[in-house]
C-alpha cells in the first residue's frame, strides 16, 4: 500500500471516532440538509443539484446552506424535462446528455455505443461507469470490449433523470469509473396509464406503453417495441424492452423492486472506404453484408432503506442475464483469403450485493457526513470467438473459447467536515479482484485454467470554499482504476490494474434563474492502452496524460422556459513520444432548450411544447495525423396537447448534414481476388440523415 494511501485512511479512522464522540440525535433524515437515503447504487448527493434545501435547518448552533451542493464543479443533475425536450430516438440520445460525451452507434442500432469522454476513448464503456436505477451496466472481461456497456433496452420515456459525476474524485466509484460515471434515475412523468404510437421515416414503428399507479413517480411500468429498416442497407433492426420499477413503504422502511427484460436483432453496415465513396460509391452504402447480431438481458434488483434520526442505510442485491451474438468484418480480406469477418458470443450471469451507510454529526458546532461502503459481485461468463467466410457466413476457424469466473469486492468511507463556509472530503477505496480462466481449446479440448488476484487503493478528497450566497470553489482529487481483461491474464499474475490519478479544480455560480459552473480537470494513466476495435487488438501505448476544461450554463429565465448548454475542451497526449491519441473529441458543445405552457381554451387545457438539442463535435484526431469531420446536428421537437391526447413532431438532423459518425484509419481489402494492399485507408460510418417521426399520445 502507498504511504499516502495509508495516510487517508489513518485521517479516515480519526474523522470517524471524532465524530462519534460528539454524536447527537437530529431530525435529518428527511430535512434536506444531509441527502436523503442512498438510492439507484449510488449516494444520492452524487450529482445533486447545488439548491439551498431547507435552508433554514439548524444543525446544533450552526446553520448551513446548501448541504447538498455537488462535491465538484462537475457534479450535475440533468432533470425530466430536459431529458424529454428534444427527440430521443434511443439510448444513443440519452448519452448525448452527458456534459461533454459523444456516443458514436458506428455498428447498427443494438450494439453498444463508442464513447468519448475527458479525452477517454472509452470505446464501449471502459472508462465510463454506466448505471441504471442502481443496475451496472458495464461488462466486466467483454469478448467485444472492456466493460461492454450496452444501454440500448432503455426506455426513453421512463428515464426521470441523468445525474452525473464526471471524473474519478468520490469514494463510490470503482471499476470503469476512469472519465465519470453516469446514473440514469428511472420514473414516468405523469401518473395513470399513456400509451404512445410512432412511425417515422424509413418505415419506424414505435410502440410503447407505460402505467404509473401512484403519485410516486418511481413506481411504474413500461414497454417499448421498436423496429425499422433503417436509413440505408443492413441497418434493419428490432427490439422490445419491458423495464418497471416499485417503491412501497413499510413502515419506516422503504422497499424498492427493478426488474427488467429485453431482446434485440440488427443489422451492421460495416465501415465504407472514403476513396471508393470518392470513386462512386453510396454514401450510406454497406458492406461485409453478413455483420450484425442480436443481444438480450434480463435484470432484477431489491432494496431496503433502513432510515434512523441521523442518516439512512441501504442493503441492495441484484442480478443480471445478458447475451450477445455479434458479427463484424472492417478489413475484409485483408487477413485471410476467406475473409476476416469474426463472431464473437458471450453468456453472462451476475450476482452482486452493495450495502450503504450514511451518518451525520455535528462536533464543535459544524456538520460531519460519515459515508460507509461495501459491495461485491459475482459475473460468470463464457465467450469465445471464431472467424466467419464472407462468401455464405460459415465458421473456418475457432480463435478462443474460454469460461471465465471474476470476483470483485470492494469497501469504501468518505467523510465530509463542513465547518463555517468550507467543506472538507476524504475518501478511501479498496478494491479486490479475483479471476479464474479456463481456456477451453487449449490442450486438444481439454481446457487449461489459470487465475489470478490483485488490490487496488484509492484515494479521494476535495476542498470547497463558498464565497458569500453564490459562489463556490471546488478543488478535487482522486484514483481510478480499469480492471483488466482476463483473458490477457497469466496464472498467478498480480491483476494489473490501470492506474490513473484525476484532479479538478472548478467553481459554480448559483442565483436566481442562473446556474453557471466551470471546471479545469486533468489525468494521468501509468499504463494506458486502447482497444483498435478494427483489428479486435490492445494496443499498449505507456503514458498518457488528458487535461482539459468544462463550462455548463443552465437558466430558467420565465416559467415554462429553460436553457441548458454545455462546453468541453480536451486533449490526450502519449508522454513517450509527445503524440496526440487517436479518436478521442478535443471539443464538444451541447445545447437543450425547451419551452411549455398550459392554458385552457374551449374548455379544455391546451399544452404546446417546443424544444431543441444542438450538438457539436470538433475534429477527431485519427491515426497516422489525420483528422475526422466537424460534425454538427440540429434535432427539433414540437407537441401540442389538448385534455388528454398529445400529437409530437420529431425531426432529427433538420439541416440534413451528411456527417460521419464515426471515422478510422487502417488499411483494408474489400476484393477477395485482388492483392491486398497495407497502405491506411479513411474510413467512416454514416450518420443518420433527416428523419421525421409522428407521434400520438394518450395520457389517462
Amino acid at each position: 500500500m502507498r504511504a499516502g494511501h495509508v495516510l487517508a485512511l489513518s485521517l479516515l479512522l480519526l474523522w470517524a471516532r471524532l465524530a462519534s464522540a460528539h454524536e447527537e440525535p437530529e431530525e435529518l433524515a428527511d430535512a434536506g440538509v444531509a441527502s436523503p437515503l442512498p438510492r439507484g447504487g449510488l449516494p444520492s448527493d452524487a450529482g445533486a443539484e447545488p439548491v439551498d434545501v431547507d435552508a433554514g435547518t439548524s444543525l446544533g448552533t450552526t446553520t448551513v446552506r446548501g448541504a447538498r451542493a455537488p462535491h465538484s464543479a462537475s457534479e450535475v443533475t440533468v432533470p425530466q424535462d430536459v431529458v424529454q425536450a428534444a427527440p430521443k430516438s434511443g439510448a444513443t440520445d440519452l448519452l448525448r446528455l452527458v456534459p461533454g460525451l459523444v456516443a458514436s452507434q458506428h455498428s447498427g442500432e443494438g450494439k453498444a455505443q463508442q464513447l468519448f469522454l475527458r479525452g477517454f476513448d472509452a470505446v464501449h464503456g471502459q472508462d465510463v461507469e454506466l448505471l441504471v436505477a442502481g443496475l451496472p451496466v458495464n461488462e466486466v472481461s467483454h469478448v467485444h470490449a472492456l466493460g461492454y456497456a450496452d444501454v440500448n433496452w432503455l426506455i426513453p420515456d421512463a428515464v426521470r433523470e441523468v445525474r452525473v459525476t464526471e471524473g474519478s474524485y468520490r469514494a463510490f466509484q470503482g471499476d470503469f469509473a476512469v472519465a465519470g460515471t453516469v446514473q440514469y434515475e428511472l420514473g414516468l412523468e405523469e401518473p395513470g396509464l399513456s400509451a404512445a404510437v410512432s412511425y417515422g421515416s424509413f418505415n419506424r414503428l414505435r410502440l410503447f406503453a407505460g402505467v404509473r399507479p401512484t403519485e410516486a413517480p418511481e413506481t411504474f411500468a413500461a414497454v417499448e417495441y421498436v423496429q425499422g429498416d433503417g436509413f440505408g442497407p443492413q441497418r434493419a433492426f428490432g427490439r422490445v424492452s419491458l423495464l418497471g420499477q416499485a417503491t412501497l413503504k413499510v413502515g419506516p422502511a422503504r422497499l424498492r423492486a427493478v426488474l427488467g427484460s429485453a431482446g434485440s436483432r440488427f443489422d451492421s453496415p460495416g465501415v465504407v472506404r472514403q476513396d471508393a465513396v470518392d470513386a462512386g460509391a453510396g454514401f450510406y452504402d454497406a458492406v461485409g453484408l453478413r455483420q450484425g447480431g442480436s443481444a438480450s438481458r434480463h435484470q432484477l434488483l431489491l432494496g431496503l432503506e433502513l432510515p434512523h434520526e441521523s442518516g439512512k442505510t441501504t442493503l441492495e442485491v441484484y442480478g443480471v442475464l445478458s447475451d450477445l451474438r455479434l458479427k463484424n468484418d472492417f478489413t475484409g480480406f485483408l487477413q485471410h483469403p476467406e475473409g476476416d469477418g469474426l463472431e464473437q458470443q458471450q453468456s453472462s450471469g451476475l450476482l452482486g450485493a452493495r450495502a450503504y451507510h450514511r451518518r451525520h454529526f455535528h462536533p464543535f458546532d459544524s456538520l460531519v457526513t460519515l459515508e460507509l461502503g461495501l459491495g461485491g459481485r459475482r459475473d460468470g461468463l463464457h465467450q469465445s470467438q471464431r472467424g466467419y467466410r464472407e462468401a455464405d457466413g460459415s465458421p473456418y476457424r475457432d480463435d478462443f473459447s474460454a469460461a471465465i469466473t471474476q470476483t470483485a469486492v470492494n469497501a469504501w468511507t468518505e467523510v465530509a467536515w463542513q465547518p463555517a463556509q468550507w467543506r472538507f472530503m476524504l475518501g478511501g477505496r479498496l478494491d479486490v479482484l479475483h479471476f479464474e480462466v479456463k481456456d477451453e481449446l487449449a490442450f486438444d479440448g481439454q481446457g487449461a485454467t489459470r487465475a489470478a488476484f490483485g488490490p487496488h487503493w484509492a484515494l479521494k478528497a476535495g476542498v470547497e470554499r463558498a464565497l458569500g450566497e453564490a459562489w463556490r470553489l471546488f478543488l478535487n482529487y482522486g484514483d481510478g482504476f480499469r480492471s483488466p481483461q482476463a483473458r490477457s491474464l497469466s496464472d498467478g499474475e498480480r491483476a494489473p490494474f490501470v492506474h490513473v490519478r484525476g484532479a479538478e479544480v472548478g467553481a459554480s455560480f448559483l442565483e436566481s434563474v442562473v446556474d453557471v459552473r466551470a471546471a479545469l480537470f486533468g489525468s494521468h494513466v501509468a499504463n494506458d492502452f486502447f482497444f483498435d476495435h478494427t483489428a479486435g487488438t490492445t494496443v499498449y501505448v505507456g503514458s498518457t496524460l488528458r487535461g482539459g476544461a468544462q463550462a455548463t450554463v443552465s437558466t430558467r429565465p420565465v416559467e415554462g422556459l429553460f436553457l441548458a448548454a454545455s462546453l468541453t475542451g480536451a486533449t490526450a497526449h502519449v508522454l513517450e513520444s509527445d503524440s496526440l491519441l487517436p479518436y478521442f473529441a478535443p471539443l464538444v458543445g451541447r445545447l437543450d432548450a425547451g419551452y411549455a405552457r398550459a392554458f385552457p381554451l374551449w374548455g379544455l387545457t391546451w399544452t404546446p411544447r417546443l424544444g431543441t438539442a444542438l450538438t457539436l463535435i470538433g475534429p477527431r484526431p485519427l491515426p497516422y495525423d489525420e483528422f475526422s469531420r466537424t460534425v454538427f446536428l440540429w434535432d427539433v421537437r414540437a407537441a401540442l396537447r389538448v385534455g388528454r391526447v398529445e400529437l409530437v413532431l420529431d425531426v432529427q438532423n433538420l439541416l440534413g448534414s451528411q456527417w460521419r459518425d464515426g471515422e478510422f484509419v487502417f488499411p483494408s481489402a474489400w476484393e477477395a481476388s485482388a492483392q491486398p494492399s497495407l497502405l491506411p485507408a479513411r474510413h467512416f460510418t454514416a450518420g443518420a440523415p433527416r428523419q421525421f417521426a409522428l407521434t400520438l399520445e394518450v395520457h389517462l
